[in-house]
């Protein structure tokens, strides 16, 4: 990630992005390999229409107004990115402007999938507080706080806690005086609107996010993965992973482990686990829980002849019609009656950009901790699904929040004042000054003697016997430290200067941590800030 402030990462450089989506739609055009009785460049037609059906409605949900999608939608270039519906930083915020700006140089689509089927981490965002030399951060509440659940489970807990979330930072940071307004001010009001439509906390944060967006002339189409899990094409998608699960778990925990071998990875978690089976029941990567439910529960399939079940690991939660030689129409319309007994099928992050970059998109931006996962994806295209991966880009920045002027130190600096310390034990004669080196003279001969006669013991030491080299060593040793205790006892008061030096290096970075983050809420920006980054994105 970068470390620097007002610095955009890109991989590839931005000029490749549209050659790039460019190369992506002309591979997909031309493929005519089978899956399960349809051809990938048709199930793409049947996905993108589908899915830019369904995220057209739900964009005209949040704006308020109709979304018409172009009768040539499917010959406009596409491109996606992804996220939960968090108040994020803004290095995350970034990805969805450059889609936006993408489609808007190329006459093409943007939609950005709103990642509601991962857990609510936190219902507040850190807020600087303290001074520039000791500041800090505080959480500010925009929801009370939760038991972990997915997003799209999570509804608006405190009405007034919501309303008066805006009112709350900006009592918080008026300890910054020279900071300008935040963002927050313009985009809350339509937050708390929201509310009279959807009490979905990320329906509200959705809106409001959306909103500035479209101030910016950014015309993204919005899509919740919870509404993108009922489409039929990934129904489809889900049933073939069903019915190929023992091949497909194979792979994914092959590429993973030379993941991990790779990328020198010890953990088990990480950056997914592995597909587990157990008594014929396979895992499947997806999620399925049961509505109201805190917990999401890993899903295993099973074929009992010409039936794969599906469970949760406790319960049968579905059978679906599933021979070796038929189409998967039976079985999708099962799955399609699953929401009516309250049950959801969502897909893991994995899976997500599988779906979304083989069936949908034309381009996926990752972040960088996406990105990690499509080094897995790529291998999986190839193995699994033998086709060659689709291009993609990672994409991230770092923008300082402007509250503080940072301190101009380094870690380079704690480095030299340590370095200095650790002389001041064993070469206090370099630096004393020369007053001091006269009245230290005997003590610095001494050293000197000291030294010289271990470096002749070490070149001429054969004729004396092993107990009484180490013998002398240990006393020269000895003298040795006593001399350097005694000289050091010259250097106190630079010893003590040198310790302030570092005491005063050890706050000023602790305060650049917190001047510097990386991760404080866009909300908390001004506008000017955010906009001179979002400028960065030039493709030429």
């Amino acid at each position: 990630m970068p470390r620097y402030d007002d610095v955009v990462f890109a991989r590839p450089d931005l000029s490749q992005v549209i050659d790039d989506a460019q190369a992506n739609r002309r591979m997909f055009d031309s493929c005519s390999r089978d899956r399960s009785g349809k051809i990938i460049s048709s199930l793409r037609t049947w996905a993108r229409r589908a899915v830019l059906e369904e995220a057209a409605r739900y964009t005209a949900e949040l704006t308020g107004s109709p979304i018409d999608l172009p009768a040539d939608l499917d010959e406009q270039l596409l491109f996606i990115t992804g996220h939960q519906p968090a108040l994020y930083h803004p290095g995350v915020w970034i990805k969805n402007l450059l889609i936006g700006k993408a489609a808007q140089q190329m006459a093409g689509l943007s939609l950005n999938l709103i990642v509601d089927n991962d857990l609510v981490s936190s219902t507040a965002i850190k807020v600087p507080q303290g001074t520039r030399s000791n500041p800090y951060f505080s959480e500010v509440s925009f929801d009370q706080s939760i038991k972990k659940k997915p997003w799209e489970e999570t509804t608006i807990q405190n009405e007034e806690l919501f309303r008066t979330f805006a009112d709350r930072v900006d009592e918080t940071l008026q300890v910054w005086p020279e900071l300008p307004a935040p963002l927050l001010r313009n985009i809350w009001p339509t937050a708390v609107a929201h509310m009279q439509k959807s009490d979905r906390l990320a329906d509200c944060l959705a809106a409001a996010r959306h909103m500035q967006e479209q101030s910016w002339g950014i015309e993204n189409l919005e899509l919740p993965i919870s509404r993108m899990c009922q489409t039929g094409p990934f129904l489809w998608f889900a049933c073939y992973l069903f019915k190929n699960a023992r091949s497909f778990r194979s792979t994914h925990n092959e590429v993973l482990d030379e993941y991990r071998k790779i990328n020198r990875v010890r953990s088990k978690t990480h950056p997914v686990p592995e597909l587990s089976e157990s008594d014929s029941w396979i895992e499947s990567p997806f999620w399925i829980w049961r509505t109201g439910e805190t917990r999401r529960h890993q899903l295993f399939v099973k074929r009992d002849q010409e039936q794969v079940q599906l469970s949760n690991g406790t319960d049968i939660i579905a059978s679906l019609p599933m021979g070796e030689n038929c189409d998967l129409s039976a079985a999708i319309e099962v799955l399609k009656q699953l929401p009516e007994q309250g049950i959801r099928l969502r897909t893991r992050a994995l899976t997500t950009t599988l779906f979304a970059r083989l069936f949908l998109g034309d381009l996926f931006v990752h972040g960088i901790g996406g990105a990690k996962y499509d080094e897995m994806t790529d291998r999986i295209f190839t193995r699994f699904f033998h086709l060659t991966p689709p291009r993609y880009l990672t994409l991230s920045a770092t923008r300082f929040l402007p509250f503080s002027q940072p301190f101009d130190v380094q870690h380079c600096d704690e480095t030299c004042l340590q370095r200095i310390l650790r002389d001041l034990d064993f070469n206090s004669d370099r630096h004393l000054t020369t007053e001091q080196l006269q009245e230290a003279a005997p003590l610095v001969e001494r050293k000197q003697a000291l030294i010289h006669a271990q470096q002749a013991a070490e070149k001429h030491d054969d004729s004396v016997a092993q107990t009484e080299r180490r013998r002398l060593n240990r006393l020269r040793f000895r003298e040795l430290r006593e001399v350097d205790t005694a000289l050091s006892g010259l250097t106190l008061p630079l010893r003590e200067k040198i310790n302030g030096d570092l005491e005063l290096v050890h706050q000023q970075m602790q305060a650049n941590a917190v001047i510097q983050s990386r991760e404080i809420s866009f909300v908390l920006y001004p506008e000017q800030t955010l906009r001179q980054l979002f400028d960065k994105l030039d493709f030429s």
